[in-house]
């Protein structure tokens, strides 16, 4: 199966009609009844059918005691058996016509020998009755676009733009609700358990020729099929970020017990991220970072960073890490230092520099907005990134931001210091005007690096022409 036919299946799965799941169960306590009920409180809206020989009703709906039992076509399996009854479920899928499956048991080539040789006989099975698998070994998908959740952890998400590509069903879920919480709304996640069927080039591609997809977001423990994934990757109109383990060599078996696969040399793999595009990361809280300045953000026009803060220390946090990113922190220029004496008089309290820490001078939101509009003025400065601490009588300076970036169009990263949930009418109105909201410096930092790192590989691409 070629990648072109490989993406056709892929969306036929994501985009289903008609939804079969077998090993449907009446208790809470089984994969079966979450899977069934994942799908039902997700929103789909297409027709769901459970299967189980035994059972009559399953969460009010009534269960069908075999697939071909069901009257209608299917065009997705979601498969709650144990490996073995897998394999049986593939021959009735095959059987009734069915296109896609999602199969969740584990106990294959991560279980060792005798699995693997189990896995071969289900990839097998799957090819003989043309059945596409996502699995085995997987959590399952999600395609927030069209309000379905096969996955056995029932759940509901923000919709948004950005969309995860998953060796691990556990950092899924972190993925998924870290970036809920940052205001970043899912379009698909995909667990690609032990991918005997599609790979991650072949999820790639689909998520790049996907409309509702503008970001892309990878955890890879290791494949055997590196260098088609960052090939595929690097010819994507849309940003990829990446976040590979494997720094020593004792994850190796951690990685193969877990997915079936070695994590690979990470020192090499960043490397060839590098060379094809993709942005890498050191941690889930980064990429998620990252994520949002893509997500939200304008690219800036170089990597000339403006800081403005009325506190010193998360601003120097910021600095280091830009600065260890390949950013500049540029000297302001003569007539914004001009304009900050006109505010505060010839001799002001503070340091006229970048970053630029105006103290007590910037704790009310109309003088801080005051000197962020200088900073991002300032013909040095591609983005600025302020940085402002929550306080119980100080609102926060959101007018003010929102202001600066419409006036100048330039990028603008809000660093606001305080709990999450104390910004989220905030984030509402920053994000909502392309202006990504993070609560600790670094992640600013990150965010704001992650921008100037596409818009430089997006300049040397135009180059290439």
């Amino acid at each position: 199966m070629g990648k072109s036919e490989k993406v056709k299946r892929l969306r036929e799965i994501f985009y289903p009609e008609r939804i079969a799941v077998l090993g449907v169960s009446d208790s809470p306590q089984r994969v079966g009844f979450n899977l069934f009920e994942s799908i039902l409180y997700g929103g789909f809206t297409g027709r769901v059918y459970p299967v189980h020989p035994r059972l009559e009703t399953v969460l009010g709906q009534k269960v069908y005691h075999s697939l071909a039992e069901i009257p209608d076509k299917v065009d997705l399996a979601v498969i709650a058996l144990n490996e073995r009854a897998t394999l049986e479920a593939l021959q009735e899928c095959g059987a009734k016509g069915v296109k896609g499956a999602v199969c969740v048991a584990g106990g294959y080539r991560e279980a060792g020998d005798e699995g693997a040789v189990l896995e071969e006989e289900l990839r097998r099975a799957a090819e003989r009755s043309g059945v596409s698998l996502i699995g085995p070994n997987t959590l399952g998908f999600i395609n927030n676009d069209a309000g379905l959740y096969v996955t056995f952890y029932p759940m509901q998400l923000p919709k948004g733009k950005v969309s995860f590509v998953c060796q691990s069903g556990g950092v899924g879920l972190t993925l998924m609700h870290q970036a809920a919480d940052a205001g970043l709304g899912l379009n698909k996640w995909i667990g690609v358990g032990n991918r005997s069927t599609f790979e991650f080039a072949d999820y790639l591609a689909f998520l790049g020729e996907d409309d509702s997809t503008a970001v892309i977001g990878l955890f890879v423990e290791g494949t055997e099929e590196a260098a088609e994934m960052v090939r595929v990757a690097g010819r994507l109109e849309k940003p990829v970020v990446v976040y590979k383990i494997g720094r020593s060599e004792e994850i190796n078996y951690a990685a193969l017990t877990h997915t079936g696969t070695m994590a690979g040399s990470y020192r090499v793999y960043r490397d060839i991220f590098h060379q094809f595009g993709l942005y890498p990361v050191d941690s889930l809280l980064e990429m998620v970072a990252c994520l949002q300045g893509l997500a939200f953000a304008p690219l800036p026009a170089g990597n000339r960073i403006g800081i403005l803060t009325h506190t010193a220390g998360p601003s120097i946090v910021a600095a280091d890490l830009l600065l260890s990113r390949g950013c500049v922190l540029p000297a302001l220029a003569e007539h914004t230092i001009e304009g900050v004496r006109k505010l505060t008089g010839p001799n002001p309290p503070f340091i006229l520099k970048n970053p630029l820490d105006v103290a007590g001078m910037g704790f009310l939101a109309g003088a801080y907005g005051e000197y962020l509009a200088l900073v991002a003025q300032d013909p040095n400065v591609d983005l600025v990134l302020t940085i402002f601490c929550q306080h119980k009588n100080w609102p926060f300076p959101t007018p003010q931001i929102i202001r600066v970036k419409e006036e100048t169009g330039k990028p603008v990263i809000a660093c606001y210091a305080s709990r999450r949930s104390l910004g989220e009418e905030d984030r509402r109105l920053l994000q909502g005007h392309g202006i990504p909201l993070l609560t600790t410096p670094e992640e600013a930092a990150w965010a704001a690096a992650a921008l100037v790192a596409r818009a430089a590989e997006l300049q040397r691409r135009g180059g290439q022409k």
